[in-house]
């Protein structure tokens, strides 16, 4: 099984704040517009030549799974629950690859009518949601 890293995502409160520190500090540029999908995440994927490095996502309200790891994550040296959420892994094959994930009693989550992509629970993986994608398929995360 081939596997390789196609981005990772960090969440923040601030957006706009968010994409002009990642941008500022590494020239990254933006790829694509803002918006917000189906999970209630508002997300700008960042990157280099066309290739996504870099996703900023926040909240869309307070009822979403990124605002409910947020308030986990909040303490005295990070009021704000910033930080890494998600690293998005290519994968061969992700139903094989779930396949296994389940054997081995991993949570997955799954995309309904989207079988070239899918999640591994955050519990399962010390707080981190890995998002597996299938070689060659293009998509852009949060941010679309």
């Amino acid at each position: 099984m081939s596997t390789n890293i196609k981005y990772n995502a960090v969440m923040v409160a601030n957006l706009e704040e968010g994409v002009e520190i990642w941008s500022k500090m590494f020239g990254l540029e933006p790829l694509n517009k803002i918006s917000t999908n189906q999970f209630g995440v508002t997300a700008q994927m960042l990157g280099v030549d066309g290739e996504a490095v870099i996703e900023v996502m926040t909240p869309a309200n307070p009822d979403t799974a990124l605002a409910r790891m947020m308030e986990e994550r909040k303490n005295e040296r990070n009021p704000l629950g910033e930080g890494l959420y998600m690293v998005c892994l290519e994968v061969d094959d992700v139903q094989s690859t779930l396949a296994n994930i389940e054997k081995m009693g991993g949570k997955v989550i799954r995309e309904e009518g989207n079988d070239k992509v899918a999640w591994v629970h955050p519990l399962n993986l010390k707080m981190v949601l890995v998002e597996l994608q299938e070689k060659g398929y293009s998509n852009m995360g949060a941010a679309g």
